[in-house]
């Protein structure tokens, strides 16, 4: 056996690498699919993060969909220009605003929820639905185990 085969086989045993080759795959699917609503990934991240609640300032969104800074803010302007989003006055801060969807914004939730399931229908229709089950308990017991 040369090492090669050897380097080979620990890649594709890795859980690490089979968990990238999956967001990658994920990625793209989901990129194809929200080419049509004439967004993006970041932009998704954005709005899936109001739709679970909205009010949070652009630093709280950061945080919750992993996004730096400079990131969040071009993404939030970007969504801003296309009407999907707004900026509020922080009541408590007048430094730092508050992001809510708008009416539009709110329409776009249940396209993106479509999408969402599309995605994972299309990723996971590979296995029968015990092993959906086992796969996506497993994966919430890893990420609450504190790797999220």
């Amino acid at each position: 056996m040369n090492k090669y085969t050897k380097a080979e086989k620990i890649r594709i045993n890795s859980v690490g690498w089979m968990m990238k080759m999956i967001s990658t795959r994920l990625d793209s699917l989901i990129k194809q699919e929200l080419k049509r609503l004439g967004l993006d990934l970041k932009q998704f991240g954005v709005l899936m993060a109001l739709l679970e609640e909205e009010g949070l300032t652009q630093t709280e969104i950061g945080k919750k969909i992993t996004l730096p800074g400079y990131a969040t803010t071009r993404t939030i302007d970007a969504l801003e220009k296309k009407q999907l989003i707004e900026r509020r006055t922080d009541e408590r801060s007048r430094r730092s605003y508050r992001i809510y969807l708008t009416d539009k914004g709110h329409a776009t939730g249940p396209e993106l929820f479509i999408i969402i399931n599309k995605v994972n229908e299309d990723l996971l229709s590979v296995l029968p639905a015990t092993e959906r089950k086992q796969l996506t308990t497993i994966l919430q017991k890893i990420l609450s185990a504190g790797f999220a």
